[in-house]
C-alpha cells in the first residue's frame, strides 16, 4: 500500500482536494486520544492501493497546537510515502513557509498548487520550470472545483513513492550565519552515537535546527527516548546568534525560511496591476467594520437560522409523519394480538420511538451544515472569530469559540462538534460547557405550551427573556469555569487567516453536508436508541403502561422535596417531566398529555372509523407528501421569514399534541404564584441537560469523564437559577 499525506495551510483546499480525488472513499473520525477530525481514504489506483491521509491544516510544525502536534508527529512517526503539499497558488508567499518548513523533515514531496483557475483569471504568471528547480520537487496546478490537475498529481505521488527514497536532501538555503551554524550540530550529530541515531528518525536537518531552536519537544523525545541532555556548546551557538541577530533564535529562523521564499518568488513569479484582495478588501470594510460588523454577523445568523428551520421544517413534518404513521402501521400490523404488551410497546415506543427520534433530526442537520459549509468555504466564518475576538478573550477564549455558542441557538449537538476548531483542550471543554446553556430550537414547543397556559399575550416577550437568560448563565458560568486549571485556557491571541471570499464549489459543500450529517448520524443513533429504550421501561413499568403509576411518577414524587424550592415542584408532573425531556426537550409536551387529567375535548374525531388504505395507496401517499415537503421548504426558503425562529406555537397548535393540554397544564397551578412557578419550569427546562444526543456529542469529543462532569453542571445550574428566579419573583407577587 502507498501511503500519501495531504498537508497545507488552512483554507488552502484541502479538503476539497481530497473529496475530489477520494471521492466516496472518504472516511471521517478522530485522530486517537484527541478530538481533532481525521480524514482517510483507500481506493485503488492504476494497480496499487492508495492510502489518502488529509492532515490537520497548520501554519507551522511547532507543537502549539493539536492538529500542529498531529501533522508533525504524523510525519515523523508515520514515514508516509510521499507528501502532498497543498498550496494556495493565489497567495505564494504565505503558503511557501509550511513548504520550507515540510523540506526541512527531508521526506519525499510534491507539490499541488490549488486555486488555479483563479490564479489565471488574476492573470499572475509563475516561470515553473525555474520555481520547479528552485523549490526541488514536483509541481502539479490543480483546481478541486474544477477538477484539473487530479490525475497528474496522483501520478507524480505514484512515481515519487516507488522512488522509496526515506531521507531527500534539499538545499535549505539560509544565509550563510545560520547555515554555518546548522553545520556546525550536524557535526556533533555525526559524532554523537544517540544524536545520530535520533537523526535516522527526525531528520538531520530538522534535528540540527531543532536543537539550536531548543525546540522543547524535540528535546523532550530526545531525553525520553535516546537519553540525552542538551549540549552546552549548542547552547551557546544559539545564544551567539540572539545576540548577533538581536531576535530570539525561532525568528531568526523564521526570518530566514521567509528571506528564501521571498527570493524563490523574485525569480520567478509576477503579479498584475490588479490586485486579488481589491474585492475581498472592498467586502471587509463593511463585514467587518467596528459598528457594523456584529449588527451584520447577527442578521446573518438569525437569516441562517431561520433558513435552516423554516426549510427544514417540512420535512422534518414528513419525516415524523413517515416513521409514525407509515414505518409504525405496518410494523404494528406484524405485533398481533397474542404479542406480550410489554413487547408491543418495546417495539412500537421504545425502538421505533428511537430511531424516530434520530432520524427526523436529519433534514435540521443537512440544512445546518449545508448553510454552514456555504459560510466556511466563502471565508466569512474566519471573519466571525475575529470580530468576537474581544468579547470573549474575556472569558479566556478567542473569537473562534463564539461559533459553537452561535450553533446552539440552532441545535447544541452541531455546537458540540464545532468546539473541534479551537486550538486548545481547555478551550474546547470551557466551551462545550457553556454551549449547552444556548436554547436550542427544540425548547420552543415547551414554552409554547407554558406561556400559552399562563402568560397569553406576553408570550413573545416571556420567550425572549428565556433567550437573553440562557446566554447570561453561560457567561456566568464561563466567568467561574476559567478559573479552574482544567478550563484555564492558553491565553493564545488569535492567530487566524483571513482567506479572500470564493464563490463556494457546490460539490465541495454537498460533500461535506453529507459526510458530516452521515457522522452525526451513526454516533447518534447507538446512543438515543439505548437512552429511550431506558425512558421507555421507566415509564411502563411496573404497571403495564399505568403512567402515573410508573417509575417515573414514583421518581417524580420521590424528588418533589428536594426540587421544593423551585416553586414549580408542589406538582409531581412536572419532576416527572424533566428525565423525558432528556431524550428529547419536546416530549415534555406529550408527557404532560399523558399524565394530566386531560378533557376529552376530541368528541367526536375519536369515534370516527379510519379509513383502511393498501401499502401501494399509503406508498403513494408518503411519495407525494414528500414532494409535496420538497416544495414548501423551498418554498420556506425563499420567504427569508425570520420570525418563526423566536415565535411561539399558539395554544391551537399544542392542543394536537394532546386534546386539552393547555387546559389541562393551566389547572396545574391556580394560587397567585401560577406564573412565576411556570416561568420558573421553563428555566429548568432551559438550562436542563438538552438531550441524549448532546450527552452522546460530548462524550464522543471528551470522554466519560468530562461527560459526567458536564452533566452534574447541567443539574446543578439549573437548580439553582430557578430556586432564585422563585424566590425572588415571590418578593414581587
Amino acid at each position: 500500500m502507498i501511503k500519501i499525506a495531504f498537508t497545507g495551510n488552512p483554507n488552502v483546499g484541502k479538503s476539497a482536494l481530497i473529496n475530489a480525488i477520494a471521492g466516496s472513499n472518504l472516511k471521517v473520525g478522530n485522530w486517537a486520544g484527541v478530538t481533532v477530525e481525521k480524514k482517510e481514504a483507500e481506493f485503488d489506483y492504476k494497480g496499487e492501493r492508495i492510502q489518502c491521509i488529509d492532515l490537520p491544516g497548520v501554519y507551522s510544525l511547532s507543537p502549539y497546537t493539536l492538529e500542529e502536534t498531529i501533522t508533525r508527529d504524523f510525519i515523523i512517526n508515520e514515514k508516509p510515502d510521499v507528501i502532498i503539499n497543498i498550496v494556495d497558488s493565489t497567495n505564494l508567499e504565505r503558503n511557501l513557509y509550511l513548504t520550507m518548513l515540510l523540506k526541512e523533515l527531508e521526506k519525499p514531496m510534491i507539490m499541488a498548487l490549488n486555486f488555479y483557475d483563479e490564479f489565471e483569471k488574476l492573470n499572475y504568471k509563475l516561470d515553473m520550470k525555474k520555481f520547479t528547480d528552485m523549490i526541488e520537487m514536483d509541481v502539479v496546478m490543480t483546481s478541486a472545483t474544477k477538477r484539473t490537475g487530479l490525475q497528474e498529481l496522483l501520478d507524480k505521488a505514484l512515481e515519487v513513492a516507488k522512488a522509496k527514497k526515506e531521507n531527500v536532501k534539499y538545499n535549505l538555503l539560509f544565509d550563510s550565519c545560520l547555515q554555518e551554524a546548522i553545520e556546525e550540530v550536524k557535526c556533533k550529530i555525526n559524532c554523537n552515537e544517540k544524536l545520530g541515531e535520533a537523526s535516522k528518525k527526525l531528520g538531520e536537518d530538522f534535528l540540527a535546527i531543532k536543537l539550536l531552536e531548543q525546540d522543547s519537544h524535540v528535546i523532550e523525545i530526545l531525553k525520553s527516548e535516546y537519553s540525552y541532555e542538551l549540549d552546552s556548546e549548542i547552547v551557546k551557538k544559539t545564544k551567539q546568534l540572539e545576540d548577533d541577530h538581536d531576535e530570539d533564535i525561532e525568528t531568526i529562523f523564521a526570518e530566514g525560511r521567509y528571506g528564501t521564499v521571498k527570493g524563490i518568488l523574485a525569480k520567478t513569479f509576477t503579479t498584475s496591476i490588479k490586485s486579488r484582495l481589491d474585492f475581498t478588501d472592498k467586502v471587509d470594510r463593511v463585514l467587518l467594520n467596528k459598528y457594523l460588523g456584529l449588527p451584520i454577523f447577527f442578521l446573518i445568523i438569525v437569516g441562517l437560522m431561520g433558513t435552516v428551520f423554516n426549510g427544514s421544517a417540512p420535512l422534518i413534518d414528513w419525516v415524523d409523519g413517515f416513521v409514525s404513521d407509515y414505518i409504525g402501521k405496518y410494523v404494528g400490523m406484524l405485533i398481533d394480538e397474542n404479542t406480550p404488551d410489554w413487547l408491543a410497546s418495546l417495539v412500537m415506543d421504545g425502538i421505533l420511538g428511537g430511531v424516530g427520534g434520530v432520524v427526523v433530526f436529519v433534514p435540521l442537520m443537512l440544512y445546518l451544515y449545508f448553510f454552514l459549509a456555504i459560510l466556511e468555504e466563502s471565508g466569512y466564518m474566519s471573519r466571525v472569530a475575529f470580530l468576537m475576538d474581544k468579547i470573549m478573550t474575556k472569558l479566556g477564549l478567542n473569537g473562534k469559540a463564539f461559533v459553537p455558542m452561535v450553533l446552539g441557538f440552532g441545535c447544541t449537538v452541531p455546537a458540540i462538534y464545532a468546539t473541534r476548531t479551537l486550538e486548545d483542550d481547555s478551550s474546547r471543554r470551557l466551551t462545550a460547557a457553556m454551549a449547552p446553556f444556548m436554547s436550542c430550537g427544540a425548547r420552543l414547543p415547551v414554552y409554547g405550551l407554558f406561556t400559552a397556559a399562563f402568560f397569553g399575550a406576553k408570550a413573545g416577550l416571556v420567550v425572549m427573556s428565556l433567550y437573553v437568560l440562557g446566554i447570561v448563565v453561560a457567561i456566568l458560568t464561563g466567568l467561574v469555569l476559567k478559573n479552574f486549571e482544567m478550563f484555564k485556557a492558553e491565553g493564545k491571541a488569535l492567530l487566524i487567516e483571513l482567506p479572500p471570499y470564493r464563490v463556494p464549489s457546490l460539490r465541495v459543500i454537498l460533500k461535506s453536508t453529507l459526510t458530516r450529517t452521515a457522522s452525526y448520524l451513526k454516533k447518534a443513533t447507538t446512543i438515543i436508541m439505548g437512552m429511550l429504550m431506558i425512558l421507555w421501561a421507566l415509564t411502563y413499568f411496573p404497571n403495564n403502561g399505568d403512567t402515573a403509576n410508573s417509575y417515573m411518577a414514583k421518581f417524580g414524587k420521590t424528588f418533589q422535596p428536594i426540587l421544593q424550592p423551585t416553586g414549580f415542584a408542589n406538582r409531581w408532573e412536572t419532576v416527572a417531566a424533566i428525565p423525558p425531556s432528556l431524550a428529547a426537550k419536546e416530549i415534555v409536551v406529550g408527557f404532560m398529555a399523558q399524565v394530566l387529567v386531560v378533557d376529552d375535548i376530541a368528541g367526536e374525531i375519536g369515534d370516527e372509523e379510519v379509513e383502511e388504505t393498501t401499502f401501494l395507496q399509503d406508498t403513494v401517499d408518503q411519495v407525494a407528501g414528500l414532494g409535496v415537503a420538497i416544495k414548501d421548504s423551498v418554498v420556506g426558503i425563499l420567504s427569508f421569514d425570520i420570525g418563526g425562529l423566536f415565535s411561539v406555537p399558539d395554544a391551537d397548535e399544542i392542543e394536537e399534541e394532546g386534546s386539552g393540554v393547555v387546559a389541562a397544564t393551566r389547572a396545574l397551578w391556580t394560587d397567585d404564584l401560577a406564573p412565576l412557578r411556570a416561568y420558573s419550569f421553563m428555566v429548568y427546562i432551559l438550562l436542563v441537560v438538552p438531550c441524549v444526543v448532546t450527552l452522546g456529542a460530548i462524550k464522543q469529543e471528551f470522554g466519560y469523564k468530562f461527560t459526567g462532569f458536564v452533566v452534574g453542571l447541567l443539574l446543578v445550574v439549573p437548580y439553582i437559577a430557578s430556586t432564585l428566579v422563585f424566590q425572588i419573583g415571590k418578593l414581587f407577587f
